[in-house]
């Protein structure tokens, strides 16, 4: 794993800093909720293995956003949370047949992964 806090640190000001916190906890999870969810989840339903076979696309997705930030081990691992998140919020989306609650679940972890990212960081 990249060790050095100056590598995390991206040199945004803060209006960047702030449009970043605004996509990655509004925009990201709805976006990614609509599409793996409510679009691929959907697609797949008719398949028994439907919400791994999602959830498993997800966590693949996100291994390879992270692979320029950690090594690929860890990029690897990270992916065992990301299948887990993937399989409850495409049961909640199935089991209430809306995207609403996995979108809210969705936005609290990525606010809390960017309050983590902060405290660490900054």
């Amino acid at each position: 794993m990249r060790t050095s806090r100056q590598e995390w640190q991206l040199g945004l000001n803060i209006g960047d800093t702030l449009g970043l916190v605004i996509v990655l906890t509004l925009v990201n999870p709805i976006l990614e909720e609509w599409y793996w969810r409510g679009f691929l989840l959907q697609k797949l339903h008719a398949k028994k293995c439907a919400l791994w076979i999602s959830s498993l696309f997800y966590s693949l997705y996100h291994g390879i956003v992270l692979l320029p930030l950690f090594e690929l081990p860890f990029s690897l691992l990270s992916c065992i949370p990301v299948v887990a998140a993937g399989m409850i919020w495409g049961w909640m989306s199935s089991k209430y047949r809306s995207l609403c609650g996995s979108i809210l679940s969705h936005a609290m972890a990525d606010a809390g992964i960017m309050v983590l990212y902060f405290q660490i960081v900054l």
